[in-house]
């Protein structure tokens, strides 16, 4: 993996742009059980939300988790998605997190 210097916003935007891909529920079942996984509004940009979290940048992560935007799944969520195999979403790794968004289709 490639190392990104945390102050070069271009290179995170550019290294988790190439990232973001779909995933089924059964790749998000060991992050779900850590309690890993967000998801994104689709009213916010994926990347944003991973840039941002990339960058630590609080006042943007704690607006979007203030308006619901950038939420935990809820535990009806949780439990629906553990239980499937075919439900997929668009996803990015800002480690330690998975940021997950409804696939557009």
């Amino acid at each position: 993996m490639t190392r990104v210097d945390t102050r070069d916003e271009s290179a995170i935007r550019a290294k988790l742009e190439e990232s973001i891909g779909p995933v089924v529920a059964t790749d998000l079942h060991a992050h779900l059980k850590r309690d890993g996984v967000f998801v994104v509004a689709p009213a916010l940009s994926l990347l944003e939300c991973g840039v941002a979290i990339a960058m630590d940048d609080a006042t943007k992560v704690e607006a979007w988790v203030a308006s619901g935007g950038l939420r935990r799944p809820t535990p009806e969520e949780r439990a629906e998605w553990l239980a499937s195999t075919d439900r997929r979403w668009n996803a990015i790794v800002v480690q330690p997190f998975v940021l997950v968004q409804d696939l557009v289709e």
